[in-house]
């Protein structure tokens, strides 16, 4: 009975404490904070963390979340927004933070400011010309690659502010909207006017590009010819694996997302388990296709998940940067360039000959996979054709009307410092796939290519 007395003392101890520590954090990290490069404002009280996104002109609520119950440590607290989760990080610095959100590959850096922007101190006005202010002005200080999409940032605005007055409707804003975005080809921005139903994703035209018809015939030719059965679904079916001949695995991704319901924790605990199953077979695999032809991104971090199950040593996957200037006439600057590592996992894995496929269709986080494989040895062979070019992490905003847009602020590099944003990362061995002639002799050539360069290697 004492013993269950004295228990009872220590558990109801340990919570005080843990919420007096809970209270200490939040109480010191209290205050403005602006972010270097992204276009952000946060703002921390006591148990709260407010979000604001940031333009010269605009100062827009964007989030709250709330200190997590029980994920708090001596230099750390983690706030809840629904199932997302953001971590917030002293440093050696009093006046310095880093923030990380989980299924990002890297932290955005908050400095302390003694009060909010000016901005935060003016009324929004939702007209037409405001909404089109803060579209034009956010992309003018976020985007960094205007150049490379050979746009001219301020002869759209020449072109389609004159079009923009207090009569033009949500309609013709949101057409305006697009047709200034869409000569960039950029499938990482984009507009949703959910109040009119409409919705805008940018993409670069391919020839190759792929129809979900297409892609539904090329896996049926996959699954009758090349593979010893159907492909066994993994994940919500995002991640599928079956054996080739000559004990060659195929394992294929189509997204990096939507593997089980809730946060990051229980999309990287899926795969996780996956790919224990997947590597955990007990059959020796000679070589290994993985195949992100059709692969729609997502969380960065999970692309990291398998790549440390293919190697035996610690290298670096890419750095990245965001873009820190605002001013659209200076010569782009970025913030201090990040590293993702890629650390050996202890749990079942393959360290030997890997073969890639790629394509139009290997999007954002399936291109920074691509990336992250490429410090690897032995070397992984890329076959296929150039991937999207998108890498960037999509930075979401909003408009005082309540439509929201997005567009990417970042910049990926490998170790050797080479980026591939626009052109894509393209493959070592040149292989175009699902052609007409391929169609007509029910191949796959990208994966024979891969399956006969595996066989030589061995």
């Amino acid at each position: 009975m004492r013993i269950l007395q004295f228990s009872g003392v220590l558990i109801w101890f340990c919570f005080w404490l843990t919420a007096a520590q809970v209270s200490a954090q939040t109480t010191r990290l209290q205050g403005s904070w602006l972010s270097d490069g992204y276009g952000l404002l946060v703002e921390l009280n006591p148990g709260e963390l407010h979000l604001y996104e940031l333009t010269a002109m605009s100062c827009i609520p964007s989030r709250t979340a709330r200190v997590s119950d029980n994920a708090t440590g001596a230099f750390n607290v983690v706030f809840a927004s629904g199932n997302a989760r953001i971590r917030i990080t002293r440093t050696d610095d009093v006046n310095t933070l880093s923030m990380h959100t989980d299924g990002a590959a890297s932290d955005i850096i908050l400095h302390r400011v003694s009060r909010r922007p000016d901005a935060c101190n003016r009324d929004l006005t939702n007209s037409p010309e405001g909404n089109y202010r803060i579209f034009w002005q956010t992309f003018a200080e976020q985007y960094p690659f205007f150049s490379l999409r050979e746009v001219d940032w301020h002869a759209i605005d020449n072109r389609y502010r004159p079009q923009v007055t207090a009569s033009t409707t949500p309609t013709e804003l949101f057409r305006i909207f697009r047709q200034m975005i869409e000569p960039l080809r950029d499938t990482h921005t984009g507009v949703e006017a959910e109040a009119i139903s409409e919705e805008f994703d940018g993409w670069r035209d391919d020839p190759n590009h792929l129809e979900d018809n297409d892609w539904k015939r090329l896996i049926g030719i996959i699954e009758s010819k090349y593979v010893h059965g159907p492909l066994q679904p993994y994940c919500n079916g995002h991640v599928q694996f079956a054996m080739l001949g000559n004990a060659i695995g195929f394992l294929r991704v189509t997204t990096f997302y939507d593997y089980a319901q809730g946060g990051y924790a229980n999309q990287l605990h899926c795969l996780q388990q996956s790919l224990d199953t997947v590597f955990g077979r007990g059959e020796k695999l000679e070589g290994l296709i993985i195949d992100m032809r059709r692969n729609n991104g997502g969380d960065d971090p999970l692309g990291i998940e398998i790549a440390s199950r293919l190697t035996g040593r610690k290298y670096l996957a890419y750095t990245k940067a965001a873009r820190r200037n605002t001013d659209l006439d200076l010569p782009i600057q970025l913030t201090e360039q990040q590293s993702t590592w890629v650390v050996p996992s202890e749990r079942p894995g393959f360290e030997g000959r890997v073969a890639l496929l790629i394509g139009p269709d290997t999007v954002s986080a399936g291109e920074t996979f691509a990336m992250a494989l490429m410090g690897r040895e032995p070397h992984v062979m890329r076959i296929g054709l150039n991937t999207q070019g998108v890498f960037s992490d999509v930075l979401n905003r909003s408009l005082p009307n309540g439509w929201r847009f997005h567009l990417p602020n970042e910049i990926y590099f490998t170790s050797n410092g080479e980026a591939f944003d626009a052109a894509g990362v393209p493959p070592e061995v040149s292989v175009p796939f699902f052609t007409h002639l391929d169609q007509e002799n029910g191949q796959d050539a990208a994966l024979e290519k891969a399956i006969r360069w595996l066989a030589k290697s061995n």
